[in-house]
């Protein structure tokens, strides 16, 4: 039996087929896989309770339902990560069936529609959460390098997802997570590693590399 959590999501580095896995707070959900990022963008706004992000091999708790975002921090997200990108199914969850997805394009009108208010660290985390590791990457060279640049990539950026970020909460939340290691599982390129030494940023790309 494997036990997942919010809480302190879980690095598995093999795994094996036939463990039964439980998810703390879940007692009878559903379980759905996202092929891509546009399925995973999609059952985020979905019933599915627990939903598994193929391509990167990361499994999420989806706490808040229909909202955007996975819920409040500890309560949902990400719960465990798995090396390799095995397939899972809804048979391996204990007391969890396949979600039932209703097929058809999504009205991405309604990506605008969510509230825009709430926790600046919420929104963000849900912002980071449809970005790809390479377009993390690229957000934590530009803001180490040109703070005042990446500031409006993302506020821009956000927009066109539905978020509205305050400029100055922004900054300091970036800040915050730059200091606080948020960025530290991200792998640079070469290109990126370069940047950061040539500008000055010796220390932040030696302890990226030492992670």
């Amino acid at each position: 039996m494997l036990e997942f959590s919010a809480k302190k999501p879980s690095k598995l580095k093999s795994f094996d087929s036939d463990a039964l896995i439980h998810v703390d707070g879940v007692e009878d959900g559903s379980f759905a896989v996202a092929s891509s990022k546009k399925e995973l963008k999609a059952l985020m706004k979905s019933d599915a309770d627990v939903v598994y992000d193929a391509k990167k091999g990361k499994l999420y708790l989806n706490a808040n339902g229909e909202e955007k975002g996975w819920g409040k921090k500890k309560v949902g997200g990400l719960i465990a990560r798995f090396k390799g990108k095995p397939e899972l199914s809804a048979e391996q969850f204990e007391g969890m069936e396949a979600f039932d997805a209703v097929t058809g394009d999504h009205d991405h009108e309604h990506d605008h529609d969510h509230e825009h208010g709430g926790d600046t660290k919420e929104q963000i985390a849900s912002y980071r959460e449809t970005l790809t590791d390479s377009e993390e990457a690229d957000l934590l060279v530009d803001f180490t390098l040109e703070p005042k640049k990446a500031l409006k990539r993302v506020i821009k950026d956000g927009k066109k997802e539905g978020y509205v970020f305050d400029r100055d909460e922004l900054a300091e939340e970036l800040e915050e997570m730059d200091k606080g290691g948020a960025f530290t599982d991200i792998e640079l390129d070469a290109a990126a590693m370069e940047a950061l030494f040539s500008q000055g940023g010796e220390q932040e790309a030696r302890s990226l590399r030492s992670c």
